[in-house]
């Protein structure tokens, strides 16, 4: 073991199993199987914060057996103890959101591996002892298991000869086939009694034992097998059927199926009249209609249009509502209708056709009281004549009633009084009419349901009848088949469905129809979860089970209530057996009802823990084995070797069942370390963290069952050898039946077969015995050793298994020689070779003689052949060995080889990982943006002509540095797919290492400190490099992941708090602040000093003038810079465009300062907002504003270039550049563009570069812009002239924004208190107009206070408009906050936007916010206009280049997509607001919880995607927009802004 191994060890191994959002287990996790608790480990359940399940989430779980709910902690994981084995299910509740009600997750299953212990052997090659202790832990994939039949062996007094073969063979585990008493048919899974063992297990004088004393004898015997042969056994559990002569079915009847089929047994259906069974008796139920209608009627309804629709679907609808059933499909005709609910419909039905005037001649009146009240009403003797000759021609038949018809004249005879006389004749007529027509309709629409029953019924018939003939020719005409020949008593026709428990004393106390019970027996391709004995099922009706007719199916009902004793019976039986066994298969699994395996196992199981379950399932389907698998717990399933058709099958076999392939990145890979609680919970311990990935059920592969034919009879006998050697090599549990080893010649008849299995003197020289000795003690000692990694090749007729020890390499190939029917190994992945033998089987079938008193084989022995040539060579790829087979390989024929590698690769990996530490000593964040990212752009800015890594057949990564390899390795780790393109790009050269390597080297000019890490990466590639192929993916991996790790440790220590004591999510968030802050050296801060600077979004703004941006750098600045801590960068960024201050603007462009642009209103509050910002956060605090910057430009605006001597010359303090700006707006700013052209702008037209920003003084508002710029963040300008477009802005938004009104009232605010405290030297500001007059920033700041309500809010009631600056008629949806004021297109005023919460209104800001969050706020961002808008828009394409102005080149980028960075301020807005006056108020953490749960994509999004960050914007509902940056930099800032307020937030509620 290597020193890392070791080290790893010494660790608490934790394994963390991620929930989805509501606490399930995601499709992928369905199965999770832990492995068993050689020593505690603790099972990590998490939960993501925000997601529904998080929400005062308590999960419920039965481990221990008894279980226990636990509440969910931040931060959201639970841990567990894991110390027992076993089979568990969990769920987790939580409650709704913004509810009072308990919700609940799926129900979901995880199983803990049983821990079962062998006494250790002799290694086979070497006889070392395997371990010095008495007992070793044998994982699954060690299981050698032998099946064997006990009534062969002999009686338990003689069983050791056979059991010391089979430990002799290197079996360590022995399946004995049931061992209970038999039936009739002597079939020893056709159990007479269960609770006691076949007499002939005993000698005779313990027959007279009491039971008790017999099952000691039987115990005695299990463990004399297991501490004097190390052999564990186990056995069949028969839990779905008994022998029909079992004694106990006499007193129990009601344990088997009791269905009322006796008419099956009949000979013609016809006879039968089967169809009374499935359709409604159309007669009866007109009778029933006809004497409902003399009772008073039920009201109709009128809001369905019934006669629109055709008779099929007025029929169906009469069915779902009317239909009901009295008894069982074992009835005739039990299928009614509710003659209430059948007389509401027939009068909507008639109303509905009056309307539609379809109604031959019938009025029935439009009120539906009217219509009650002539059925009410007292009929005279002529009315009801009239209605007596009309109910007697309903039936068509006869003329003569029969005596089950009913005549509504003797219901309506009693009804006759003085009323009747007043009853209008013509509402007696129409009456009569009324209800001819009633009852016709009712009619035609029975016969009408009845149709599909009667389909239904002919399909059966048919079923019924094709199913019984391919039976009987089966059973007699078949070539394959048994031919019974000759009906007589024995074999009758066809087999009995049924078994007919005797009448007698004991018996006669049930109903004669429980005495009939229904044999057990199996269905092709049904459905597992469908019990076929329920009544649900029609299985036995239909002739689809092919039955035992030894078997008597048993009937467990839904719960232990339903048949108690059978519960209880079965439950004796399961325990008795956990008692004696260390494990169970489970016969006929598939036909087991789930609940009651789950019972049974958990009583199992309680007796003892660690039992070992297997089974077989002929479910046809992985996600049905699955659901078997889970949620009973079965350990493994059986897989048959004897299966497959050809060497191509038998190759896909081996492959599925070979563990994971050589050079697998599952373990270390994939792991982390981290602390936890010590088991016992008392202190911090460091752990191993690996994360939990769905499981495949574990496999038993067989060579061959007693259900197989041999060899000898499916393929050729030779097939023994090199079958059973390929199961032996493969890395999972596998066994073999008593007789294949011995070349037996046929498939042993467990039911009729009486003769005991041979005792040899050498049972090793007999058939393939030495060969299997070698490769079953070898199969055990790699599974002990962890020779977990496994590559399968198929050749023509030749399979080569290789099994490796994923750390020393070291190996043991097999080459087996197929003999389905009567080369060269070039190349393989390892270096060098022994061998250890070569040989075939011979067989001679022609002197084999069957024995008529014992078993034996075929007469064979194995042959040595020659040894192979193995020749060691060299390609390009490495060291390898070339095997040539001797000549004589014939069919059949395998070789098995000892591998190794060069002994320079034992603990390589150990090296790879090494002192990692130190080459990120030194590395500060602008060096960490090298090597985590750079993308194409950058990368060619320092190092022209050199990108990012190209994979063949996979394509560009989206970084030069490793989070661009992480983005494709996090997936080949975490699913292990080393088939992925990138894996081959490895295998086949060195490409990838030397590009991480060289790549560092380009760096060392303008980030020296990188010198140590690119020494670390030449050492270990250098080693890697001289590793067979197969394993340089696994390495670099490694070598990737482990430095990845390093430096994001690194970089998140240079952090604040804040993100350190953060999630992942926040952590990532994080991330991305170093991911878009970097040096390139075509532009930065200064026009000739190279340094970081921040790109607005990566890959699209990276280098030149277009990185840079003013209004993305001060959005951003406070969350990715401020918030976590990186206070440097945010220094540098606001005295680098501070320097830059002209016109009393920061330009949107800066260009490095050379040729800054300066077109937008909006940057220089965002800057000023950052000012405020970072005084309030940082350590330097309000120091800061006297810090001096040199101007770039001379005060008096005039542009000069950035060598002009001019420039850099003038100085001011922040405080002036503050001060300046608020002059300069107050005073009105209004110039023209330098360098006003196509040259700075292509699309816009003249009167777009002119600038005009001024205050309207009547509001204290500022205004600016016109129709043909835009200044704000909706920056669109038209390029199309195809559309008509280019020039024009989509959005131009002049007048007043509501977000630059928002931000101007922060600044003001806040140099109103820093002038009150004596900060700000500056009490306000002169206006520019002939007045002089002195405005004060109170003065200033309280006007706006004062108009923005009535400037920007629309009132939800109308009557309130005038309280308002409003027009009405421009008004689109009422309650929310305009976006602009006074445009020059008066009708943006009124569109709905999310730009508002940024200005944190209040009065109505809740309100408003709510309706945004209905309106605008897609998955990841908010919709850039209200989809009721005219000029909505929702997806952007700026390669569009058609004819409409509305999408062309994109012009709708900001007139619906979704915008990430605005969701930042929506939820800070809606936090601040709902936690003082919404549903917050008395919960905060509900609003906080409500925040994160919407959150969640962006979480997923971060996860995911390839850069590791936030999108730009989405399409309409999220959906991925390929022209946005798929990580942009105020996506992510504006979130950790989020995160940060509710940090303190939370620190004021706990």
């Amino acid at each position: 073991m290597t020193k890392r191994k070791e080290s790893q060890t010494k660790l608490i191994n934790v394994l963390r199993l991620e929930l989805d959002a509501d606490g399930s287990l995601s499709k992928e996790k369905q199965y999770i199987r832990l492995p068993p608790p050689v020593s505690p480990y603790i099972l990590r359940f998490n939960v993501r914060a925000g997601s529904i399940a998080s929400h005062r989430g308590i999960l419920y779980i039965n481990y221990p057996i008894d279980g226990f709910p636990i509440e969910f902690t931040r931060p959201l994981n639970i841990d567990i103890v894991i110390q027992r084995s076993g089979a568990y299910e969990f769920y987790v509740e939580y409650k709704e959101l913004n509810s009072k009600l308990t919700k609940s997750s799926e129900k979901s299953y995880f199983t803990v591996d049983p821990l079962l212990h062998i006494i250790p052997r002799h290694r086979i090659l070497s006889s070392e002892p395997i371990s010095s202790e008495p007992a070793v832990a044998l994982p699954l994939d060690g299981i050698v298991i032998q099946s064997v039949l006990p009534k062969l062996l002999g009686k338990l007094s003689e069983w050791d000869p056979h059991i010391k073969a089979i430990s002799d063979l290197g079996y360590n585990m022995i399946h004995f086939v049931p061992m209970q008493m038999r039936g009739l048919s002597n079939s020893p899974y056709s159990i007479f009694d269960q609770l006691s063992f076949s007499n002939d297990l005993f000698e005779p004088e313990d027959l007279l034992k009491d039971p008790n004393e017999r099952i000691e004898i039987v115990q005695n015997t299990i463990k004399k097998i297991e501490q004097e042969y190390g052999i564990l056994s186990v056995t069949d559990i028969v839990w779905n059927h008994t022998a029909c002569n079992s004694s106990w079915l006499e007193e129990h009847p009601e344990a088997d199926l009791d269905l009322i089929v006796d008419g099956i047994k009949e000979h013609v259906i016809n006879k039968l009249r089967l169809w009374e069974y499935y359709v409604i008796d159309v007669k009866e139920a007109v009778n029933e209609f006809k004497e409902a209608l003399n009772k008073p009627w039920p009201s109709f309804r009128e809001d369905i249009d019934l006669a629109a629709l055709s008779l099929k679907e007025q029929a169906k609808l009469l069915n779902d509502k009317a239909l009901y059933y009295k008894g069982t499909f074992g009835h005739r005709f039990y299928k009614k209708l509710n003659c209430e609910s059948s007389i509401a419909f027939v009068l909507s039905l008639i109303k509905s056709e009056k309307n539609h005037k379809c109604v031959d001649g019938i009025i029935v009146d439009d009120n539906p009281t009217k219509t009650y009240n002539l059925v009410s009403k007292k009929l005279s003797d002529d009315d009801v004549k009239k209605i007596d000759r009309f109910v007697n021609s309903v039936d068509d038949k006869s003329k003569k009633k029969n005596s089950n018809e009913v005549s509504i004249v003797n219901v309506t005879e009693k009804q006759n009084s003085s009323e009747g006389s007043d009853v209008n004749v013509k509402e007696k007529q129409d009456k009569l009419e009324l209800i001819e027509q009633m009852v016709k309709k009712f009619e035609g629409l029975v016969n009408e349901i009845n149709l599909p029953f009667y389909i239904l019924y002919d399909d059966d018939a048919t079923t019924i009848l094709d199913n019984l003939w391919n039976r009987i020719k089966y059973l007699r005409l078949d070539p394959n088949g048994p031919r019974h020949g000759e009906i007589h008593k024995r074999y009758t026709l066809a087999e009995h469905y049924f078994t007919q428990i005797p009448l007698n004393e004991r018996t006669k106390k049930h109903p004669k129809g429980a005495l009939v019970v229904a044999n057990n027996g199996w269905i092709w391709n049904a459905n597992p979860l469908q019990d076929f004995a329920s009544s649900e099922s029609s299985a036995y009706l239909r002739r689809e089970v092919i039955v035992w007719g030894d078997c008597v199916k048993l009937r467990y009902g839904k719960c232990r209530d339903d048949s108690p004793w059978l519960w209880d019976h079965m439950k004796n039986y399961t325990t008795q057996l956990a008692k004696l066994f260390h494990g169970f298969r489970i016969d006929n699994c598939h036909s087991t009802p789930i609940h009651v395996a789950q019972y049974l196992l958990d009583a199992a199981r309680q007796i003892r823990p660690n039992l070992y379950i297997f089974a077989e399932l002929f479910t046809g389907s992985e996600e049905m084995d699955i659901k078997f698998v889970s949620s009973i717990g079965i350990n493994s399933l059986i897989r048959e070797a004897m299966q497959a058709w050809d060497s191509r099958e038998l190759s896909r076999l081996a492959h599925r069942h070979g563990a994971k392939p050589i050079g697998s990145m599952d373990t270390e890979c994939i792991t982390n370390i981290s602390t936890c609680k010590s088991p016992n919970g008392k202190l911090d311990v460091p752990c191993l963290v690996t994360p939990v990935f769905g499981s495949k059920p574990h496999a038993l592969f067989m060579d061959c069952t007693h259900d197989n034919e041999t060899p000898h009879q499916k393929r050729i006998a030779e097939d023994t050898l090199s079958n059973g050697a390929l199961v032996a090599m493969s890395a999972c549990a596998v066994g073999s039946v008593k007789g294949y080893d011995e070349v037996y010649p046929k498939i042993i008849d467990l039911v009729n077969e009486t003769r005991p299995y041979s005792i040899y003197k050498k049972p090793l020289d007999i058939g393939i015995g030495r060969v299997k000795k070698v490769l079953q003690h070898l199969h055990t000692e790699m599974a002990l050793d962890g020779y977990n990694e496994t590559h399968v090749h198929h050749e023509n007729e030749y399979i080569v298994v290789h099994r490796c020890h994923p750390h020393t390499h070291k190996g043991y190939l097999l080459v087996a020689h197929c003999a389905f029917s009567n080369s060269v190994i070039k190349h393989g992945d390892w270096t060098k070779a022994e061998l250890l033998f070569s040989t075939c089987l011979d067989v001679r079938p022609q002197e084999f003689t069957p024995d008529k008193n014992y078993l034996y084989g075929l007469p064979a022995s194995l042959k040595s052949l020659n040894t192979p040539i193995l020749r060691e060579d060299t390609d390009n790829h490495g060291h390898f060995t070339e095997v040539v087979l001797p000549k004589e390989f014939p069919l059949g024929s395998v070789i098995l080889l000892k591998t190794s590698v060069s002994k320079q690769h034992n603990g390589l990996d150990e090296f790879l990982t090494s002192d990692i530490e130190e080459p990120f000593q030194e590395l500060d964040l602008v060096d960490l943006n090298i090597v985590l990212y750079r993308c194409a752009g950058e990368e060619n800015d320092v190092v022209p002509g050199h990108s990012v890594y190209n994979i063949p057949g996979y394509g560009d990564l989206p970084y030069c540095g490793l989070e661009g390899f992480m983005s494709v390795l996090r997936n080949i780790m975490s699913h292990n797919n080393l088939g992925h393109p990138f894996c081959s790009n490895l295998r086949e050269g060195h490409w990838a290492l030397d590009y991480v390597a060289n790549r560092l080297e380009s760096y060392l000019e303008i980030a020296p400190r990188l010198k140590k890490l690119n020494q670390w990466y030449k050492e270990r590639f250098d080693a890697i490099k001289t590793a067979p192929s197969f394993l340089i993916p696994k390495y670099f991996a490694l070598v990737i992941k482990t430095t990845y790790t390093a430096a994001t440790k690194r970089a998140l220590e240079q952090l604040s708090l804040f993100v350190q004591e953060g999630g992942p999510f926040i952590q990532s968030l994080a991330l991305c602040s170093i991911q878009v802050y970097g040096t390139v050296l075509s532009t930065g801060l200064h026009p000739t000093k190279t340094g970081p600077s921040m790109a607005a979004g990566l890959p699209h703004f990276t280098f030149k003038h277009m990185r840079c941006w003013g209004r993305d750098v001060f959005i951003s600045l406070r969350g990715l810079f401020i918030t976590t801590g990186n206070y440097n960068a945010a220094r540098d960024h606001i005295l680098g465009f501070a320097s830059v201050l002209k016109h009393g603007l920061i330009p949107n462009l800066l260009d490095a300062a050379r040729r800054p642009r300066y077109n937008c209103r909006d940057a220089t509050w965002w800057f000023l907002q950052s000012i405020q910002d970072y005084c309030n956060f940082s350590s330097e605090g309000l120091e800061f504003l006297k810090t001096s910057v040199l101007r770039r430009f001379p005060k008096n605006d005039e542009f000069i270039e950035a060598d002009d001597p001019l420039a850099y010359k003038d100085e001011s303090t922040i405080l002036e550049i503050m001060q300046e700006i608020l002059e300069r707006h107050a005073k009105g700013i209004h110039f023209k563009e330098w360098n006003a052209g196509p040259n700075l702008d292509h699309a816009m037209t003249e009167k777009g570069f002119q600038i005009d920003i001024q205050v309207d003084w009547e509001t204290g508002l500022l205004f600016g812009g016109n129709e043909f710029n835009c200044g704000t963040w909706m920056d669109k300008m038209g390029e199309s002239e195809k559309a008509g477009n280019k020039g024009i802005p989509a959005t131009p938004r002049d007048g007043a924004a509501v977000e630059i009104t928002g931000l101007l009232k922060s600044t003001l605010r806040w140099i109103t208190e820093l002038n009150r405290q004596g900060y700000y030297p500056w009490k306000g500001v002169e206006l520019q107009d002939q007045s002089k007059k002195f405005v004060t920033f109170a003065e200033w700041n309280d006007l706006i206070q004062k108009s923005f309500e009535k400037c920007f809010y629309i009132p939800i009631d109308p009557a309130d408009d005038s309280k308002y600056k409003l027009n009405t008629k421009l008004i689109n949806r009422r309650g929310i906050y305009k976006d602009l004021y006074k445009a020059s297109k008066e009708y943006e005023d009124y569109q709905l936007r999310p730009n508002f919460p940024i200005a944190l209104v209040v009065h109505h800001a809740l309100q408003a916010l709510n309706i945004a969050r209905e309106v605008l706020a897609g998955p990841l961002g908010m919709r850039t206009l209200d989809p009721k808008d005219w000029a909505y828009r929702g997806f952007y394409d700026n390669n569009n280049d058609g004819d409409d102005k509305s999408i062309a080149k994109g012009w709708n980028y900001h007139q619906g997509p979704e915008w990430l960075w605005c969701t930042g301020y929506f939820l800070r807005a809606y936090l601040y607001f709902d936690i003082r006056v919404g549903k917050g108020k008395e919960s905060p953490h509900e609003t906080i919880h409500d925040i994160t749960q919407h959150l969640l994509p962006h979480r997923k999004i971060i996860e995911t995607t390839p850069f590791a960050g936030l999108p730009e914007l989405t399409n309409a509902n999220g959906a991925e927009c390929h022209h946005s940056c798929p990580t942009q930099a105020w996506s992510s800032a504006t979130l950790l802004d989020l995160f940060d307020d509710i940090k303190k937030l939370e620190k004021t509620i706990i």
